[in-house]
C-alpha cells in the first residue's frame, strides 16, 4: 500500500517555540516529537513545510537523530492530505464561523 503525504509545519510543531527569535535561534525539540514523528511515518510519508533554511533544519532534524522519518524538507507547500500547523484553522465551508475564528485565534504557545 503507497503511503500518502503529511506536511508539517516545523516551528511550533516540531520545537519549543516561543515567537520569532531570528533566523539563527533553532528552538530546542518538543517532548514526543521522536515518537510522534516515527509512529506517523510508518503509515504516512512526512514532509516538513518551513520559512526557515531548508539545510538549517534538515541539520536540525538530524541533531534530534529523527531524520530518517521525514522524506523531504522544503519551503513550498506541497499536496498532501494534510497539513499540521499550530497556527492553522480549519475551513468548515462557513465563512462566519472562519471570521470569528480569525479574529479570536491565538496560537497554543502564546495561551495562558
Amino acid at each position: 500500500m503507497k503511503k500518502k503525504d503529511i506536511c508539517i509545519d516545523f516551528d511550533g510543531v516540531l520545537n519549543n517555540y516561543s515567537g520569532w527569535q531570528g533566523n539563527d535561534y533553532l528552538a530546542d525539540i518538543k517532548k514526543g516529537c521522536p515518537e510522534f514523528l516515527k509512529q506517523l511515518s510508518m503509515n504516512y510519508n512526512i514532509t516538513i513545510l518551513t520559512t526557515r533554511d531548508v539545510t538549517r533544519v534538515k541539520d536540525w532534524l538530524k541533531k534530534y537523530n529523527i531524520y530518517e522519518y521525514i522524506k523531504s524538507v522544503t519551503n513550498q507547500k506541497i499536496p498532501a492530505i494534510l497539513y499540521i500547523d499550530d497556527r492553522g484553522l480549519n475551513f468548515n465551508g462557513n465563512y462566519e464561523e472562519l471570521l470569528s475564528a480569525i479574529n479570536n485565534f491565538t496560537p497554543y504557545w502564546k495561551k495562558n
